[in-house]
């Protein structure tokens, strides 16, 4: 059996687990952490990894997700194990229960937000970054069955494109946060090549 924790990440488990869908297919969702609404005219220093780490373990434990990653430095914190859900995606009462929605529904948000500035540079998308650790994750990710294929097509831009619940029960991969049923973010814009 995969690890339940990715071996990379500090483990913060916030205890509140909650069983997956055994019977959908298995998914993983990517995320922004998306804290500044910064410009091309307007870059923003990025907000430092212990700083987001801090805000799930606290105020914003009801919004983590299974894995925080920063792309710049390789670091990870893990919040709930794999086969449990997280509580990153928008879940109305009387809903679909989509952070539920498949054997495992692993969530991952990077500490990105486009025109973000570390150091002197600024970086407009996620894969300008140096992506570090993204290897690691990625096959952590393929060990728990999810295939490397975007059922809603790879993000390539901040759009709202909702998966069809026919698409969100029924096919394995990678989903944007856009694509999530009965939330509306547009993130993550862009994401790592899966293959």
């Amino acid at each position: 059996m995969p690890a339940q924790w990715f071996p990379e990440a500090t483990k913060n488990d916030l205890g509140d687990h909650a069983p997956c869908e055994q019977d959908k297919p298995p998914k993983a969702i990517a995320h922004i952490t998306a804290d500044e609404e910064a410009t091309a005219s307007r870059p923003l220093p990025l907000k430092p990894f212990a700083d987001l780490k801090s805000f799930f373990t606290g105020s914003g434990r009801g919004s983590a997700p299974h894995i925080l990653w920063d792309p710049f430095t390789g670091k990870f914190a893990q919040f709930f194990p794999a086969t449990s859900r997280c509580k990153a995606l928008a879940d109305p009462p009387g809903g679909i229960k989509p952070n539920r929605t498949g054997k495992v529904v692993i969530q991952i948000e990077a500490l990105f937000f486009p025109h973000c500035r570390v150091g002197n540079k600024v970086f407009a998308k996620l894969t300008d970054t140096p992506l570090r650790g993204w290897d690691e994750l990625h096959a952590w990710v393929r060990s728990w069955g999810v295939p490397d294929r975007w059922p809603m097509g790879r993000p390539t831009s901040l759009t709202v494109k909702t998966a069809p619940l026919s698409v969100w029960n029924s096919k394995p991969g990678w989903y944007a946060h856009a694509n999530a049923p009965e939330n509306d973010h547009r993130d993550p814009g862009t994401w790592p090549k899966l293959a």
